[in-house]
């Protein structure tokens, strides 16, 4: 079953996503940059997805590598159906 949140990083600017992106490349934790999602804002555009179980580690190694980082984020996926199916429940409920 697949998870209905992650969690990103965000970061003030994007020398220090670039800076995160380096680091955590020489460890063991997935993570990759992308656009900040739209739920939230921040200075920068870049924000790296992460994993939520490993927070704390995650700040551990921020600070011990003195990476500046904005906020650590849960982004809640909005579960929108789309139009086809909205379509077809219209479409049955006018015939009933």
């Amino acid at each position: 079953m697949m998870d209905d949140f992650y969690c990103v990083v965000t970061f003030h600017t994007t020398q220090g996503a670039l800076a995160f992106e380096n680091v955590f490349k020489e460890t063991s934790f997935s993570i990759k940059l992308m656009p900040v999602p739209r739920q939230i804002s921040s200075s920068c555009g870049l924000s790296a997805r992460v994993s939520c179980k490993e927070k704390e580690n995650i700040l551990k190694i921020c600070k011990d590598n003195e990476l500046e980082i904005d906020d650590f984020h849960k982004i809640v996926k909005k579960k929108e159906k789309s139009w086809f199916l909205n379509h077809i429940k219209k479409t049955t409920q006018d015939n009933e």
